[in-house]
């Protein structure tokens, strides 16, 4: 009904936090009996007799439901919620969508940092054997197909960037030049060398 009639979730959330606890169904049996003990005696004998003869339902459910009825209106003012009005309402909603904003926004940062560190650790393993890496993409492209071959460009991208780090571009430029002239007649692997933009400096 929410999503139908495009209610804000976060003025939902709001209300609920705003609402009561929901009435007790527990039954107090003493103050049930001292409640019973109160009826008058003709409407006590009433209920036995038609409860005996079956002529009307069982009295115990609407028994109870007028005790809760007479509980509720007996008990203290100040313990129903304050209503809130509408503009309260709101301004606590803001505070809620405020607040759930802000944690998403942690949350994503949580996350891109823990990215992050995640790829500043796998770039450190890169880093220390750069020889088995121009090892392995080679062996991957000697495979001649679509998916060692994305593999190959995405590791090639990786070393790039490990010798962007270590200060040594040149490096794999030339490289890259090398593997480029010895497979220019692979036209698969060079549209995606190109569009990774691993192109010859």
């Amino acid at each position: 009904m929410a999503d139908f009639l495009h209610v804000d979730a976060h003025l939902l959330t709001t209300a609920g936090r705003a609402s009561g606890a929901a009435p007790s169904q527990a039954i107090d049996k003493d103050a049930l009996a001292a409640w019973i003990r109160a009826l008058p005696s003709p409407e006590k004998d009433t209920l036995l007799l038609d409860a005996a003869l079956g002529t009307a339902p069982q009295p115990g459910p609407a028994l109870l439901a007028r005790h809760r009825t007479a509980s509720r209106r007996t008990a203290e003012p100040s313990t129903a919620p304050r209503r809130r009005s509408a503009a309260e309402l709101l301004d606590a909603a803001y505070e809620v969508r405020t607040e759930h904003t802000r944690q998403q926004e942690q949350a994503r940062a949580q996350a891109r940092r823990a990215e992050q560190r995640a790829r500043e650790s796998h770039l450190d393993r890169l880093a220390e054997n750069t020889r088995q890496a121009w090892q392995d993409i080679a062996h991957l492209i000697r495979q001649k197909q679509p998916g060692p071959y994305d593999t190959a460009v995405t590791l090639l991208k990786d070393l790039r960037e490990v010798h962007d780090r270590a200060g040594t571009p040149e490096e794999f430029a030339r490289r890259l030049d090398e593997l480029r002239e010895q497979h220019r007649g692979k036209p698969s692997l060079m549209r995606r060398l190109t569009d990774a933009d691993l192109t010859a400096r």
